[in-house]
């Protein structure tokens, strides 16, 4: 296969997971007006831990050894914190503000990557850099009378989803792709299901239904984003992760009404721009890994 066939793949497989990734957000906000977030995630994080066991035994037990057990648990709590936040901004905010602040986790990407391995930002990358904050800005809009603490959270989001990012490449550099879910979804389980012991009761068929979607929905996605990003270059079809904004949109004007505003709309434009240049910039040799990181900003970080 050439590598144009393999990019075109690679853009099939990345729009399917945008589109699976959006209905889980559809569904998470369905849940969620009867649910608690803590059963979302719990319900979410058992469906992917079961779904990938057998890959993950499929060598055997030895394939759970780990040296690294610490990093594992602060990815993991990464992870369900972004997730807890960006479910909960979903339930309270317009779905599309939920879905871009989530996005902007690229932006996050070299922020983190210096603070935790003083790796230096290229001059280059500090003009996206000020476009997509800037956009931040615009959608937050924090004012005298106090800030948006959902808006606050969808973004905060975005952040551990950037933090879980780097940590799942340094992971990546002695664990295997297998190991490393199967540790994320355990110790992420762990770290949530005593928060929602008590709160299956007295749900409705349709609440289980969203909840089983969203989590093999989810798991879903991790298999399309690896798959298409092991093919193909993350510069080349990070772009199409930004139409999780647009589709956002849709369904949130679609099944509760909402219109975005002029300043969300442009402070999206501002976050999708600078996103995919930050993306584009970083894919010299010397920064492959920070642009395959900053280019997941989607999924089950």
């Amino acid at each position: 296969m050439t590598a144009a066939a393999r990019t075109r793949q690679a853009l099939w497989l990345s729009l399917l997971m945008v589109v699976i990734a959006s209905t889980a957000a559809v569904a998470t906000r369905f849940a969620s007006a009867r649910v608690s977030i803590e059963a979302i995630v719990t319900v979410q994080y058992l469906i992917c831990l079961l779904l990938c066991l057998p890959i993950t035994l499929r060598r055997g037990f030895g394939n759970l050894k780990t040296r690294r057990i610490g990093l594992h648990f602060f990815r993991g709590g990464a992870g369900v914190l972004g997730f807890y936040l960006f479910y909960g901004a979903l339930a309270r905010i317009p779905m599309v503000d939920a879905v871009l602040l989530r996005q902007s986790a690229p932006l996050t990407v070299p922020l983190v990557a210096w603070a935790w391995s003083s790796e230096r930002i290229p001059l280059n990358a500090w003009g996206p850099l000020a476009i997509g904050f800037a956009g931040i800005l615009m959608i937050l809009r924090p004012s005298p009378e106090g800030l948006s603490w959902w808006h606050a959270a969808g973004f905060v989001s975005a952040l551990c989803l950037s933090i879980s990012m780097v940590a799942t490449h340094k992971l990546a550099t002695t664990e295997p792709a297998s190991r490393i879910l199967f540790y994320y979804f355990l110790l992420s389980l762990i770290c949530v299901a005593p928060f929602s012991a008590a709160d299956f009761g007295g749900l409705y068929w349709q609440d289980w239904a969203a909840m089983l979607y969203t989590g093999v929905a989810i798991y879903l996605t991790l298999g399309l984003y690896t798959r298409a990003y092991a093919i193909a270059p993350a510069h080349a079809i990070a772009p199409v992760n930004y139409l999780a904004v647009v589709l956002g949109a849709f369904w949130g004007w679609l099944l509760w009404g909402q219109v975005p505003d002029g300043w969300s709309a442009a402070g999206s434009a501002m976050v999708v721009v600078g996103g995919i240049l930050t993306v584009y910039l970083a894919k010299g040799p010397a920064r492959g890994r920070r642009a395959h990181a900053a280019a997941d900003s989607k999924t089950v970080k």
